[in-house]
């Protein structure tokens, strides 16, 4: 695995101007067949995992309501696991998203098989402390439809107190798996002190969560 610190802003100034820069992404780059415990880099917080889906118009209305979005990509949870559920509008297509809280260590079981190849794209997490719960989260960037405001105002929730750290999902085009992390700059519990030389994000994809 190697870790990287993005001093540079590359990724991040694709969305702000460097005078409103108050943020930093850290670049952990894995093998699938090895696998990331995000626990080690994170440890003692709290996790909310999301993935959404489209509705299904293929089958039964109520079915098609109660697969959802973890239940149509297998991911089985106990049932007095906390589960927070939401549903949106992308122009006629109703979007299901699926949130589960849990500590990292469940969430890096559940989640493992997701990557940005193909479910992972729809798959983000924020990290937060433990106190903090699903309803101090806002979640009203959801409603707007231009992507580049709707990403600001996602990074932009790092500014609630409790809120931790965003992880996003991709992977480079020499097949290594990437996580992530987006985090306020003056305040971080990741240990990473490796920077970042070069833009590399021509060779790399990075998922936009919530882009429905």
């Amino acid at each position: 695995m190697k870790k990287y610190r993005d001093i540079h802003h590359y990724y991040l100034s694709n969305f702000f101007k460097h005078s409103e820069l108050n943020y930093d992404s850290f670049w952990l780059f894995y093998n699938q067949e090895d696998g990331i415990q995000m626990e080690n880099f994170l440890p003692d917080q709290k996790v909310y995992s999301f993935l959404w889906e489209y509705a299904d118009k293929d089958i039964l209305v109520k079915i098609d309501e109660w697969k959802r979005a973890f239940r149509r990509n297998d991911i089985e949870f106990l049932p007095e696991a906390k589960l927070h559920k939401r549903d949106y509008l992308s122009g006629k297509r109703k979007v299901y998203l699926d949130c589960l809280e849990t500590n990292l260590k469940t969430a890096d079981e559940k989640f493992k098989g997701l990557t940005a190849y193909d479910t992972g794209q729809r798959f983000f997490q924020i990290v937060t402390d433990e106190d903090l719960s699903f309803k101090d989260i806002d979640l009203s960037f959801l409603e707007l439809t231009d992507t580049g405001d709707k990403s600001r105002a996602l990074i932009r929730i790092l500014d609630t107190d409790g809120i931790q750290t965003l992880i996003l999902n991709g992977y480079h085009h020499r097949g290594e798996l990437l996580k992530v992390c987006i985090v306020k700059s003056d305040k971080t519990s990741l240990k990473i002190t490796e920077d970042l030389p070069l833009n590399i994000f021509e060779n790399t994809y990075v998922s936009m969560p919530f882009n429905w």
